[in-house]
């Protein structure tokens, strides 16, 4: 624009007063006035003192109004020279229609009267700058040309619209994040680089407004010209603590149409003529006869010249018409050159004028050449409206998808309020299009699902892109159903699209229960296949614990107890090997309680070494190789000795002939890669490994090593659990195992358990004394359980420690006790009660009752409902059956003494 030659300066219509945010160097020119002279100030020109008011409130009116208007008004310039100017007002809309910008173009026309040259001349220039600034607002007007960006100077961070994303190849979720300032130069043209990155930096220093055209170079090799435009706002003492907002205009056709232009108002030049009314003949210059394509002459007969005339046309010189003394003459006209036969357009322009001395009235007028203009009139009017048949396409496009879609649609704000919904909510939800305008979305969201939606609104109020969520929405009728959205944000308004995805949930959700159900009845089917194998062991470990019992109470009865001990150390080995039996059980089924607390595995390892070592005989050899800086692991260490000595078995029966056993630890730190091979969540974890020189395992089995009651054993050797057991253990505290091995090699097991930050705890049964497990006078343990021998043997062990104890065999029971005002110190209960009440109902019943209350749970199989899925509340404990009497003494001490 600036090289058109025209005086342009533009108005912020948006801000109070609309304050000139631009001007060139034309305008500079005409009325000697800077940028900083008249930048951010409310006056578009400087006028003269003697300017009409009722002109200057005309004026004020359409700026306020976003009017267009045209007047003369006298102009003052710098050095106080005068002059009368044409001020030419356009207001530039934004796409919603509202005035953003104020486009004035500044004319001097004092010369206008002095000769119809000159009046010509002014008419070109006039005509020339409706055409710009006819392209210019309609260049934007169109939305899709402009990118806006905002630099955080501080943050050396640009952000950016969409369309500067597409403008830099960038992602829109990218370019919302934010870029680097190089980002920006990236695209500029090498011979205005340095043009602009000097006017930046004075942005960047303190200057207020940016304005300036350059090209730019896209993906492809393409060149554009855009024009930035845009201003430095602080946000405190310092520029550098501000942000730089501006926007890009593509003004590729409209310099391209300038240039045109220009060709076409100097190539071919102006040519003048005169005639005289009521002659026939016409005086012409040399450039009137080549315009016209005639013959070079002074003077021309007037049927010569409209000759050429398109018969359509208006004739150049029309001898018939009434002179209109003063009154300015002008058109436009087609002409067929004699010489060439090409089309042309022409203006013509001229006044009526009485000679003074002869007094006749005489006709002097000029002819220009602007068949350049109409051509590049005629193209720009055909791309102005080939973009307004796109946007209606568009529009129309949008508007059809919005009332056909199966998809409901919603348009709402920040807050929640809806603003508009498509017709699809009929049919999925009940709701019309005037039902819910106005209304608060979050009332139809399911209150489970009301946090969810409230942060994807957030995050679309952050510009952070296209967010997806899932939730349930209340139809017409009350019910909800799912609905699975994709929304974005433009415009202060959150733009969602939904889908009703409650089929394929409901499908999802009968799909996980028939799973589990199939995974219910595989392990009943393998229940079934091994229970001849499991009932040959226990009938085994049975028959140990009644003989052994039968003889200790004949040796009894016949007084001779020198061989008791035997007798009980043989039912006690019995009855360990059937409890470890049910143990494995347990962990298959994925449902056993674990009583987690931190764990050294060095410790335990260590405390182990004898009894692995004797377990696997003097024809292996066992080595260790402990970490020294081995972390922490949270599981139950009970489970986790199990886990140990079963892998230790396997290896020793894997090397019959004897072997190498070897155990070690060490810490492993596994990213998302390594996390992925293993299936297992990336972070820190304490790995144990224990491997063997033995006959090794086929990839075959290998890859079934861990399915339960799968084994290689003979029938009757092994029932298949162990490594299940291990599996199960590990997922439960959090971890993983691994099998690496090769037959003939050996095989290595690696158990993956997650670090723990903390120092692990010490032996609880250990640490008391048994002098110390003495009860303090008065104080009552309630036990609860089902089974009569147990509450006997609880009690007996209670009493014999000086505790008193209340014995209940159902949860109704224990509530009235607990409800009474009976001293107790301690609640010992089963998980699994008759009645309806189970233990788990009953501690918390208690805890409501007696805050504080400390519980123990005694239980051989305890619901993952009920334990909350194996996390016991503090105060709570766990003691798995069976269990020592020793180890109850010791641990309700611990719990009663405990503050």
């Amino acid at each position: 624009m600036a090289r058109s030659g025209l005086p342009v300066l533009v108005s912020d219509a948006r801000r109070a007063g609309e304050p000139v945010v631009y001007v060139n160097a034309a305008f500079t020119r005409l009325t000697g006035l800077e940028p900083g002279d008249i930048v951010g100030r409310a006056a578009l020109v400087p006028l003269a003192p003697e300017a009409d008011p009722g002109t200057l409130a005309a004026l004020a009116g359409a700026l306020r109004a976003g009017e267009p208007l045209e007047a003369e008004l006298p102009v003052q310039r710098k050095d106080g020279s005068r002059f009368q100017g044409r001020l030419v007002i356009m207001p530039v809309a934004d796409e919603a229609g509202q005035p953003c910008f104020s486009l004035a173009t500044l004319a001097d026309v004092t010369a206008a009267r002095e000769a119809p040259v000159l009046r010509a001349e002014q008419c070109l220039q006039r005509r020339a700058l409706d055409e710009v600034n006819g392209r210019l607002r309609a260049t934007l007007a169109t939305s899709g040309v402009m990118a806006s960006w905002e630099w955080h100077i501080a943050e050396r961070r640009i952000i950016g619209d969409a369309r500067f994303a597409a403008l830099y190849q960038l992602e829109v979720e990218e370019a919302a994040r934010g870029v680097a300032p190089s980002v920006f130069f990236s695209i500029i043209h090498p011979q205005d680089l340095t043009r602009i990155r000097l006017a930046v930096g004075g942005v960047l220093r303190g200057a207020e407004v940016f304005s300036k055209e350059y090209r730019i170079v896209l993906q492809g090799g393409e060149t554009r010209w855009v024009q930035a435009r845009g201003r430095c706002y602080r946000e405190g003492e310092e520029v550098r603590t501000g942000r730089f907002i501006g926007t890009l205009v593509d003004v590729t056709e409209q310099k391209r149409a300038e240039e045109r232009l220009r060709v076409a108002q100097t190539a071919g030049g102006i040519g003048t003529y005169e005639y005289v009314s009521g002659f026939g003949t016409a005086s012409v210059s040399g450039q009137f006869c080549r315009l016209l394509g005639l013959q070079l002459a002074e003077s021309l007969p007037l049927r010569t010249i409209n000759a050429v005339v398109h018969p359509e046309d208006v004739p150049i010189i029309d001898a018939s018409a009434e002179p209109q003394i003063g009154s300015i003459s002008q058109a436009e006209f087609r002409i067929t050159r004699p010489d060439t036969g090409e089309l042309r357009w022409l203006m013509r322009r001229g006044e009526y004028q009485r000679d003074t001395e002869t007094s006749d009235i005489r006709f002097s007028g000029v002819i220009y050449d602007v068949t350049d203009a109409k051509r590049t009139e005629a193209a720009l009017r055909r791309l102005n409206e080939g973009l307004e048949a796109q946007v209606a396409e568009r529009t129309a496009d949008r508007n059809r998808l919005w009332r056909l879609s199966a998809e409901i649609m919603l348009v709402a704000r920040f807050d929640g309020t809806i603003a508009a919904v498509n017709p699809a909510w009929l049919a999925v939800l009940g709701w019309s299009e005037v039902d819910l305008p106005g209304r608060d979305l979050f009332s139809l969201i399911h209150p489970e699902d009301a946090g969810r939606v409230r942060d994807g609104i957030a995050a679309l109020s952050r510009r952070e892109g296209l967010t997806r969520f899932d939730s349930r929405l209340r139809g017409r009728d009350g019910a909800y159903r799912w609905i699975s959205w994709s929304a974005a944000s433009g415009e202060g308004l959150v733009n969602a699209v939904g889908r009703d995805v409650t089929a394929e949930k409901e499908q999802a959700e009968a799909l996980r229960q028939a799973e589990e159900q199939l995974r219910q009845s595989q392990k009943m089917e393998a229940v079934g296949q091994l229970t001849g194998g499991l009932a040959h062991d226990f009938n085994n470990l049975l028959t140990g614990i009644i003989g052994s019992l039968e003889l200790l109470r004949m040796r009894v009865a016949q007084g001779r107890l020198a061989q008791v001990d035997r007798y009980v150390m043989a039912a006690q080995g019995a009855a360990n090997r059937a409890a470890a039996l049910t143990h494995r059980l347990l962990a298959f089924s994925r449902r056993q309680t674990l009583a987690p607390k931190a764990t050294q595995p060095n410790q335990l390892i260590s405390g182990m070494e004898e009894l692995i070592r004797r377990t696997m005989g003097p024809e292996i050899r066992v080595e260790t190789v402990l970490d020294a800086g081995l972390w922490t692991t949270l599981c139950d260490p009970n489970q986790l000795e199990n886990a140990l000595l079963n892998l230790c078995i396997n290896a020793r029966d894997a090397m019959p002939d004897g072997g190498r056993l070897t155990i070690e630890t060490g810490n492993a730190q596994l990213d998302e890669r390594g996390s992925r091979q293993r299936d297992m969540e990336p972070g820190e974890y304490v790995v144990i490994c224990v491997s063997d020189t033995g006959m090794g395992m086929s990839a075959e089995v290998a890859a079934r090593a861990f399915d339960p009651f799968f084994t290689t054993k003979p029938i009757g050797q092994g029932t298949g659990l162990g490594l299940s057991m291990i599996y199960g253990f590990a997922k439960q505290s959090g971890g993983q195992i691994h099998i690496h091995s090769e037959p003939e090699k050996g095989t290595r097991m690696r158990l993956y358990l997650p670090r723990h930050v903390g120092e692990a705890e010490g032996d609880e049964a250990s640490a008391v004394p048994s002098a110390l497990l003495r009860a303090v006078q008065g104080e009552t343990v309630l036990v609860v359980d089902d089974e009569p021998t147990i509450r006997l043997l609880v009690a007996e062990v209670l009493e014999d420690l000086g505790y008193k104890a209340i014995e209940v065999g159902d949860g109704a029971a224990a509530l009235q006790v607990l409800q009474s005002g009976a001293r107790i110190d301690l609640l010992v209960t089963d998980v699994g009660l008759p009645g309806g009440i189970n233990g788990r109902q009953v501690a918390d019943a208690g805890r409501a009752l007696r805050p504080g209350l400390k519980v123990l749970f005694i239980t051989g199989y305890a619901e993952s409902a009920v334990m909350g899925s194996g996390q016991l509340e503090p105060g709570m404990h766990v003691l798995t059956k069976p269990f020592a009497m020793e180890a109850v003494a010791a641990r309700i001490r611990d719990l009663i003494g405990a503050p």
